[in-house]
């Protein structure tokens, strides 16, 4: 059969042919210089190390007795994860701006552990020259010693576990109940040179009354610590094995009376809230949490159960410690369960998260998602609004206080989208049950190092 040209005339009913051969998009070019191509990312990361010389009725996070044996095998474990992910291009395309080392108790670790984990943390990654790197302790746990590890290893600001300055209250957690020592631990580390110092201290303990908690408040502010966090006390099931004789908690509306008169008192004494239940002082907030939450900075997650977001994806690591270390030693990254991040997610996402960190600028919002929040979320926030709990301006969003930091949680929840509106937090706690029924048998090799000859606890 023959075929004539009028048989096939449809491209001549398309608009005339484009001469312009397409070869690249976008078109819209402006001015790019080889600083800005080649600019490292900021990235964080967050260490976790699951071990307490002591372990708290209060505490829902994976930790572990403190055992010379498993510890060291965890660490190498640690450092083959960190070594993992420094040669990866997507990470070495970053640098790490900010850090946190929380647990457990990091500082359960001795002095030379210390300093060798840190040393191949900084050595390792592309680490910033001012890296914002806070660490957890105790009072008990910390020394001299450990103490100038972490600032020749680049740690800036110390969190301790304090809880209470009163006697009785610390006897009835079950911790060393010597508030003189809890002082002097702070004092410790001032001298040693650090100027960013956070106190953790709770509410709602057994036996508290309005003034023990003013007392604890007074002794924070007169020790010159830059940042007190207060949380409420919650005694959890899986580590309290036996009940103790003990005085009952405050009534519920003097915890909440409690949290007010905490927020009035450090608010009157130059702190800043953030996070509902944080307060620092102008300039000592850490970034970690308000640079990687606000600006959606991505984070690495080290260890078991720590939480991270990379490549559009959140998600943590194997909780059982067992089970974490066989996968790190069969060269894989210990990921056990996440989500990937859609467009729509990672608009929410910001605002759940840089809501929950006090404020959330506007013109950064546009700069990472191309969207106005207060267009986008227009309802939900004029709802807030008129509920006192947050004001709005062309700048952006802010949570007001005290009202809106008792409530920051669910102000946060009203950028949920429904789909998610009924799923509950992952924080940290046990998951293994949901993933696993039973730990991997872990070969632990007992052969003493030499750097343990010089135990510091």
């Amino acid at each position: 059969m023959s075929i004539t040209t009028t048989s096939m005339p449809f491209w001549k009913e398309y608009p005339e042919r484009d001469n312009e051969w397409v070869r690249q998009y976008p078109t819209k070019h402006v001015p790019v210089a080889e600083e800005e191509v080649f600019a490292r990312k900021p990235m964080g990361a967050y260490v976790h190390i699951p071990f307490c010389n002591r372990l708290c009725f209060s505490c829902p996070y994976i930790k572990h007795q403190t055992d010379r044996d498993l510890t060291r095998t965890y660490l190498d474990a640690l450092k083959a994860e960190i070594t993992n992910y420094a040669g990866r291009p997507y990470v070495q395309d970053h640098e790490i701006t900010l850090g946190y080392i929380g647990g457990g108790t990091p500082t359960a670790l001795t002095a030379p552990q210390l300093d060798d984990l840190l040393g191949h943390l900084f050595g390792s990654l592309h680490m910033a020259e001012d890296a914002d790197f806070s660490i957890e302790t105790t009072p008990v746990d910390i020394t001299e010693r450990k103490a100038r590890v972490l600032l020749e290893r680049g740690v800036r600001r110390v969190s301790l576990g304090v809880q209470t300055f009163v006697a009785e209250e610390l006897k009835n957690l079950g911790r060393p109940n010597d508030p003189e020592m809890l002082k002097n631990s702070i004092r410790l580390l001032r001298a040693c040179g650090f100027e960013n110092i956070n106190i953790d201290l709770m509410h709602g303990i057994n036996g508290q009354t309005m003034e023990s908690w003013e007392h604890s408040l007074d002794v924070a502010i007169e020790l010159g610590v830059t940042c007190v966090s207060f949380y409420t006390y919650m005694e959890f099931a899986q580590v309290s094995t036996k009940r103790r004789k003990l005085p009952p908690v405050p009534d519920r509306a003097v915890v909440d009376d409690m949290f007010l008169f905490a927020a009035d008192k450090l608010t009157r004494h130059g702190f800043l809230g953030y996070y509902g239940d944080c307060f620092a002082k102008p300039g000592y907030q850490p970034k970690y949490g308000e640079t990687s939450w606000s600006e959606d900075v991505p984070i690495i997650p080290l260890g078991p159960t720590a939480t991270g977001h990379l490549r559009d994806y959140w998600y943590f690591n194997e909780p059982d410690i067992g089970r974490y270390i066989e996968t790190v030693r069969d060269g894989r990254l210990p990921i056990a369960m996440g989500k990937h991040i859609t467009k729509s997610e990672a608009i929410r996402r910001s605002m759940v998260l840089g809501v929950k960190a006090g404020r959330v600028d506007r013109e950064t919002f546009r700069r990472l998602h191309g969207v106005d929040f207060v267009e986008t979320f227009r309802a939900e926030i004029d709802d807030l609004v008129d509920k006192g709990l947050v004001t709005v301006d062309e700048k952006g969003i802010e949570v007001t206080g005290p009202k809106g930091w008792y409530y920051l949680d669910n102000i946060s929840k009203a950028f949920y989208s429904q789909e998610y509106r009924r799923y509950p937090q992952h924080l940290g706690a046990d998951i293994s049950n949901f993933i696993s029924s039973r730990s991997l048998p872990l070969e632990i090799i007992t052969r003493p190092s030499a750097e343990e000859a010089c135990h510091d606890h």
